[in-house]
Parts: structure tokens; C-alpha cells; sequence
């Protein structure tokens, strides 16, 4: 057996003592007492480190627990009020730590390697705080490494995220108002300075100010950034929005099932598809691939007034569902091609906001389909980048079932795109709504404040890495904290995300100012109602006959 050479003690000297080992502990956590002037220096989710062997132990206080022998819970309120007065016990104070790694050098100057626990901790071993250089060498990364944020109990302890990690696919899970768009905000900005491909689909708008520059985010990368709007039926929030392209379908490419997935003509529907049918069918044959939506407006439009009631009456129903497609304002005759979203170093923001389901799960299965032949067919030919793909809302997308068009694309990017070079990225405040093969393919997870019991358990279930003592700390989570595990980490954290340097698009409205300024509007109609009464009444005054 080899020797077990003690911890140095130089290294030791260094660190500051808050407590020591007791009772039963084991190579995945042990308990240990703090000094009782420290406390308050020592909360739940603080690093701490053991002497172990010849290295150290790494190990995050997961538990927080203050303990009186004398003060107990069947006192009545006086005694305990008579026995505080006296100050006669001093309250005893643990905190269960978790192991997460064993670590050889405290001083090593190269990027720390963590390793497996094999030994327990010994009881009457000392415990200390862990010291912020060596924090900032295990969340520092390897090779390229995007800035996120620093721990939560330590500010000045930086974490970046492995660029490679996202390889594995990533999802990022809050409830509404946590901070999932502000986060995925970040990590954008990280990728597009190292040179990324993105596109992101963007169903509420979140992004699309990030065209804009200001003090922090310089005209160089907010030129890099395309907002691709897809529908110019109903504005988008936001009005301030530069490098806007409108997106645009050939209507000619549709095959017929695409028409009637998008106007919603169900199977039941007969006589309406058959219509339809019999215009595709007509302008393919004299048309070939050459005609318009107006086209198929027009043919239906003459079918409508047909002598024969059955075919005229489905005429007219499959003619309002196609001018609804004519309102969309996205079909020509011309299509936007994919080669022109996917360029090195440049984010691609697709506009869905303002769609129905249907209709963004239509332009979608559009994206996604060409996404997959673009890099399958060019893969080794020219386009050999990666491509980064944040799908918002993915729970609109890819549900539990097969009911979407784009979920096939979804479900074969996450078992596949890797091997293309494509790398997904889901952002959901529903998870226990995503279709668990797709979510179960996500190895790294940052997830954010999350209350729902169901949305709990689908995260557990698609993450190994979580654990059900992570899983008891998402209720507690403040606004832009996250626990962060998976192949985009050296080891699990619990972060405080860093403030965003491009405009943000998903913020909560401002309640508090819009009401004053409904009060401002209030006051100044009656002070318009006042004078209006007040003109009236002189007017009243000089008509009347004297």
C-alpha cells in the first residue's frame, strides 16, 4: 500500500480555519462545526476545503444547521424567554458539506484537475474556506470559454462555460420572469465574439435589439446581428430595430400537405382539400414552379362562384383560409436563403413574434429542414463551421407528441447534429411540455428559479448530473441565479448571471411606471373635462336672453 503523506502544512498556514469534521462522513459528504464567532461567513452554498491524504478535498456547503440543547420546542415562551435572558448555552452551529472533488495542488499555476473522491474525511480534520484562486481555476475552463457570470457566494470568482461542451447540447430552464432570455442573451454575446454562427428562433421578440449598439456593445458586433422578421401582419414590440430583413417563402416550394398543415384543413375536411388539391395540382401542371400565392387566391376565387353548390361552398371556405396566408405577407417569389442567416460570426434572429403556433411551427420546420440540408449536403464541400441553434419557447416546437411539423428536424438535431456540426440550444419554462428524447439529449442544463413540482421532475429525469439536492435549491433561486451542470462546466455552480452588455428584448413591463403615467393621463383628462364644462357654461351664459 502506498504511503499517504499528509497535506502540506504551508499550504495550510494560508487559509483561514472555520471549522472541524464530526460525526459520520463518507467519501460524498461529511458534516463539520463551525467556529462559533464564524458563523455568518460561512452560508449554504460556500466552498469549502479538507486535508485529505496527500491533497485536498474540495466540498460546497449544501446544509445549514444551528442547534440549542437547552432551548426546546415544548418551552413555554416565558422559560425560553428567562433562559435566553441569561445567556447561559451558546447555540452550536454544523453545515453539511457535499464532496465534489479531490484536488492535489492548492498552488498549481495550470488549470486545476479534479478528481474523484475515493477516502472519507476524517473526523477532527479541519475544515477551511476555500481560497478564490483555486475557485478561479476550476470554473475558469479549457480551451474557448464563454464569461457567464461568478458564484453566487463569491463575486470575484468568474465562471466561464466550455465552448466545447455545447457539442452536447444545452438546455436553459426557468419559470416566467427568472431570466432565461437575459442569460441566453449572454451566452449569445460570448459565442458571437468567438466567432459563431447563430440562429436563434425568436418567437416573442427577445432578441431583436441586439442590432442596436450602445456603450458596451460595440457597432462591430451589433452590425453582426440580423433580425429576420417574419410576419408584417402584426408590428413587433419593438420599433428601434436596425438590420431588419423580411423573411420570405417561395409559395411555389409549399407542397400541398405544407398547405393544408398551415391553413388547418384537417383530414375531416374532404371536400375543402379536395378543392385545393385540384388548384395545386392545376397551377403545378400550367405553371410548373412558377406561381404565386395570388395565383392560387385567384383560381379559387373563380371555383367559388361554380354552379354546383358542394364544390362551391368548399371553394369559399379553402378561399378564406388561403387570404389568410395573403394577410401573413410572408410568401413571393422569392425565398430567403439559408446561406444568407448562416455566415461566420454573425447572429441570425428570426422574428416569430406576432404568429400563431401553427404558423411560427411552419416557418420553422422551414428553417430547421434547411438547416439539416445545408449542412449535410455541404458538410466537407465549404461549410464546415458549427452552428449554434437557441430554439425559444422549444415547448411550442417540440411537445410530448408528434404534432408539430418541426419536431421530426428537433428530434434528429438532438440525437445527430453534433455529428454535422450542429449544436442545439432549448430555452422552455415548461420542460415537463418538451418531448422528453429531445430534453433527455441535452447533457448540459442551466437552470433557474423553477416552482412547478412537474417541470421539477422532468428536469430531474432528463439530468444525471442534477440530483435531488441541486433540485431543492431551484425554488430559492433569485432573479438571474442559475445551477449550472453538464459537459459545460468543470463541476456543478450556482451562478449569478452577469449583467448583459446588448439591449435586452424579454424584460417584464414596467407596471409601477405605466401606472403613474395612466395617473398622469387620468389627471390631465379631467383637467380637459373641467375646462370643457367650465366653456360650456360661459357659453350657456352669454346665449341665454337677458
Amino acid at each position: 500500500m502506498d504511503k499517504i503523506v499528509p497535506a502540506s502544512s504551508k499550504e495550510l498556514e494560508q487559509l483561514e480555519e472555520i471549522g472541524i469534521v464530526v460525526g459520520e462522513s463518507s467519501p460524498s459528504s461529511f458534516v463539520f462545526a463551525v467556529h462559533p464567532n464564524l458563523n455568518d461567513k460561512v452560508p449554504r452554498w460556500e466552498f469549502v476545503i479538507a486535508p485529505l491524504a496527500e491533497g485536498f478535498i474540495l466540498a460546497q456547503i449544501r446544509g445549514v444547521i444551528s442547534y440549542s440543547s437547552l432551548l426546546k420546542k415544548e418551552l413555554e415562551y416565558q422559560a425560553l424567554t428567562r433562559l435566553t435572558s441569561r445567556f447561559i448555552e451558546e447555540c452550536k452551529h454544523w453545515r453539511e458539506a457535499r464532496v465534489l472533488a479531490y484536488i492535489e495542488d492548492l498552488n498549481s499555476a495550470s488549470s486545476t484537475t479534479c478528481k474523484r473522491v475515493k477516502y472519507a474525511v476524517t473526523p477532527g480534520t479541519k475544515v477551511y474556506l476555500a481560497p478564490d484562486d483555486l475557485l478561479t481555476r476550476v470554473y475558469s475552463g479549457s480551451g474557448k470559454t464563454l464569461y457567464v457570470g461568478h458564484l453566487v457566494t463569491r463575486h470575484t470568482v468568474k465562471v466561464n462555460l466550455s465552448v466545447s461542451g455545447f457539442r452536447r447540447h444545452v438546455a436553459i430552464i426557468a419559470q416566467t420572469g427568472a431570466g432565461k432570455s437575459y442569460l441566453t442573451g449572454v451566452i449569445m454575446e460570448e459565442l458571437l465574439e468567438k466567432g459563431a454562427t447563430i440562429l436563434v428562433l425568436d418567437p416573442h421578440a427577445d432578441y431583436v435589439r441586439m442590432t442596436k449598439a450602445n456603450d458596451v456593445w460595440s457597432p462591430n458586433l451589433a452590425r453582426r446581428v440580423t433580425v429576420y422578421r417574419a410576419s408584417t401582419r402584426k408590428a413587433s414590440r419593438y420599433i428601434d430595430v436596425e438590420n431588419l430583413e423580411v423573411f420570405s417563402i417561395r409559395f411555389a416550394n409549399l407542397s400541398l400537405e405544407d398547405i393544408f398543415y398551415v391553413c388547418n384543413v384537417e383530414e375531416r375536411h374532404v371536400w375543402v382539400r379536395d378543392v385545393i388539391r385540384r388548384v395545386y395540382d392545376n397551377l403545378r401542371k400550367t405553371r410548373r414552379d412558377n406561381y404565386t400565392l395570388q395565383d392560387m387566391v385567384r383560381e379559387l376565387t373563380i371555383l367559388s362562384q361554380n354552379e354546383e353548390a358542394r364544390i362551391r361552398e368548399a371553394a369559399q371556405s379553402a378561399l378564406r383560409r388561403i387570404s389568410n396566408l395573403a394577410e401573413w405577407n410572408v410568401f413571393g417569389k422569392e425565398e430567403t436563403e439559408i446561406s444568407e442567416m448562416l455566415k461566420p460570426m454573425h447572429i441570425s434572429v428570426i422574428d416569430l413574434s406576432g404568429l400563431s403556433d401553427r404558423e411560427a411551427d411552419l416557418i420553422a420546420y422551414i428553417i430547421l429542414s434547411k438547416i439539416l440540408n445545408f449542412k449535410t449536403q455541404y458538410e466537407g464541400q465549404g461549410f464546415k463551421l458549427p452552428i449554434f441553434l437557441f430554439i425559444e419557447e422549444a415547448h411550442r416546437f417540440a411537445p410530448p407528441n408528434e404534432s408539430t411539423w418541426s419536431l421530426p428536424f428537433i428530434k434528429r438535431i438532438a440525437a445527430e447534429g453534433r455529428k454535422f456540426g450542429i449544436f442545439l440550444t432549448l430555452i422552455s419554462q415548461r420542460p415537463s411540455k418538451i418531448h422528453p428524447d429531445i430534453l433527455s439529449q441535452c447533457n448540459s442544463q442551466i437552470i433557474m428559479r423553477i416552482t412547478n413540482p412537474k417541470d421539477q421532475k422532468a428536469v430531474l429525469e432528463a439530468s444525471e448530473r442534477l440530483g435531488e439536492e441541486l433540485l431543492e435549491d431551484l425554488p430559492g433561486l433569485d432573479k438571474g441565479e442559475a445551477v449550472v451542470v453538464g459537459d459545460i462546466i468543470n463541476m456543478p455552480a450556482i451562478i449569478s448571471v452577469r449583467k448583459r452588455r446588448s439591449y435586452e428584448g424579454g424584460a417584464d413591463i414596467d407596471v409601477d411606471g405605466l401606472l403613474d403615467e395612466a395617473l398622469k393621463m387620468a389627471a390631465e383628462e379631467e383637467r380637459e373635462k373641467g375646462q370643457i364644462n367650465e366653456d360650456w357654461r360661459k357659453f350657456r351664459e352669454r346665449s341665454e336672453p337677458k
